[in-house]
């Protein structure tokens, strides 16, 4: 039999079947159990996806955002990268250096001032041109250091002439040398036997002849000193009727003259 002959007789065979048109019982209650089981785990993937991004939003929102979601975590050493730590820049002014207070000077008490009852005022003169011109120096003859500061008053005394005299303000010696300033000053320190200077130039002396008045030096909130010597040779007259001047000058450390 021959292949064409073959085929019609399997299509004779096929068209004497009855088709059926209902479902085989057990076919159908497999179908069914299929479908109940793609449901329920269908409903239970939904579910588990639901309860987890749920516990997502709530971990979010009670802020601990300090674990990555979906990162696993391990009780051992955590091995991820440290977070980079942010330094504060230098700051242009540098900080100041602390310092340990330095010795207290509170239980120091400070020097007196000189008085007229401690010193002794000696005048050393010498004659410039038309004028003299030296230093009238003040010895502290006391058993205690004691300070001069400031410009002492001069009061001339014993003589007509003296009182027509003018008083006028002259530098130290030292500024008129031009030299460093003596150190402490404008305080003069005397300890016991030492001496202060004041600059002094006279001038102007007439009539001719007269008479050297007395020397009085007044210490600033004290008494009066006199000089006991040295300024008894009195300047030349270079302008009568003009009035005699005195130059004097600020306490300093004794100087030569």
């Amino acid at each position: 039999m021959d292949d064409d002959e073959l085929r019609r007789s399997l299509q004779r065979r096929a068209d004497d079947v009855r088709p059926r048109t209902e479902v085989p019982p057990n076919l159908g209650r497999r179908a069914g159990r299929r479908i109940a089981l793609n449901a329920i785990v269908g409903g239970i993937t939904a579910v588990v996806v639901i309860v987890g991004a749920v516990l997502a939003i709530h971990t979010v929102s009670n802020g601990r955002a300090d674990v990555p979601i979906g990162v696993p975590t391990s009780s051992g050493p955590s091995t991820a990268p440290s977070p980079a730590v942010t330094r504060p820049a230098p700051s242009a002014t540098p900080s100041p250096v602390p310092t340990s207070p330095g010795p207290s000077t509170s239980g120091t008490p400070a020097l007196a001032v000189c008085t007229d009852a401690q010193l002794r005022a000696v005048g050393v003169m010498e004659g410039a041109a038309g004028s003299r011109e030296g230093t009238i120096d003040l010895t502290n003859l006391s058993g205690t250091t004691c300070t001069l500061e400031g410009r002492p008053n001069i009061g001339l005394s014993g003589s007509p002439s003296a009182s027509d005299v003018e008083f006028l303000p002259t530098p130290a010696g030292w500024q008129a040398d031009a030299q460093p300033a003596p150190p402490g000053w404008p305080v003069v320190t005397l300890a016991p036997g030492d001496a202060a200077s004041v600059r002094i130039r006279w001038g102007n002396w007439c009539p001719q002849g007269s008479p050297a008045p007395l020397w009085h030096l007044g210490i600033p909130g004290s008494g009066g000193i006199p000089v006991t010597n040295g300024m008894e040779e009195a300047p030349p007259c270079n302008g009568a009727g003009a009035p005699s001047t005195v130059e004097v000058g600020p306490f300093e450390p004794q100087r030569p003259v």
